[in-house]
């Protein structure tokens, strides 16, 4: 019954630790994934929320949103100044 219960929490020990962790994406203001959110809600269903920042690759930043169902990614175009790109609306 020991070795059982031994060889259980190996197994359960070892798919825990192959579990990946989710990476924030580090020196990216925060406010820059709201202004994106912000300035794509208009075509967004009703009830969209913000997730987070996905990435920054670039000139192009990529936010999470729940769309009621499931969870998107979107992109938003920034500026050489790390500013965002109106999008002329």
């Amino acid at each position: 019954m020991r070795i059982l219960t031994t060889i259980f929490f190996l197994v359960l020990t070892a798919l825990l630790c192959s579990c990946d962790q989710q990476h924030s994406a580090p020196d990216i203001d925060p406010r820059l994934g709201l202004e994106c959110f912000e300035s794509r809600r208009a075509s967004l269903p009703p009830g969209t929320q913000y997730e987070g920042i996905e990435k920054l690759a670039e000139n192009r930043l990529t936010i999470k949103v729940m769309n009621g169902v499931a969870v998107e990614t979107l992109a938003c175009e920034l500026n050489l100044d790390g500013t965002l790109q109106s999008t002329g609306k």
